[in-house]
């Protein structure tokens, strides 16, 4: 144990319930909260999210307050995804649907491994075209060896 000095008393961490009802005021609170965020307080929404656990509950928070502070709304991070996915023109209907019926906390982690998806490629790309042109100084190299 880690606090098990003789003498001290020992301290456990919080759990979800305890921290949500600590910061929220309980469960019913953070699932207003939530919907509140994301504009949408149907049923069906409520009653999903009641089902949740209380540590899932705290991660969609996080995930929707980052999504409202850097997009402003759902379909503004739908947007963005759709952007950096498709760069030169606009996918079907179909993706766009299919992104719109996920969750907050997904579409956050989708627009970061778009985005890091578009640093790698480009990455790729700049190491292609260094690599072709050391291929082609050996080979300019090799050439000159020949007719000399």
């Amino acid at each position: 144990m880690a606090n098990s000095k003789k003498g001290t008393k020992q301290v456990n961490p919080p759990t979800p319930k305890q921290r949500v009802s600590a910061a929220f005021g309980g469960k019913r609170a953070l699932v207003d909260e939530i919907t509140g965020l994301m504009g949408d307080s149907t049923p069906e929404l409520r009653s999903a999210l009641m089902q949740v656990s209380n540590d899932r509950l705290i991660n969609h928070h996080r995930a929707t307050k980052r999504m409202v502070a850097s997009f402003g709304s759902k379909d503004g991070l739908v947007e963005s995804i759709i952007a950096l996915r498709f760069p030169k023109g606009t996918p079907d209907e179909g993706f766009r649907g299919k992104l719109e019926g996920y969750s907050p906390w997904r579409l956050v982690d989708l627009h970061r491994q778009t985005k890091n998806w578009e640093v790698n490629q480009a990455k790729a790309v700049a190491k292609a075209a260094k690599l072709k042109a050391v291929k082609a100084k050996r080979r300019a190299k090799i050439r000159a060896k020949k007719k000399g």
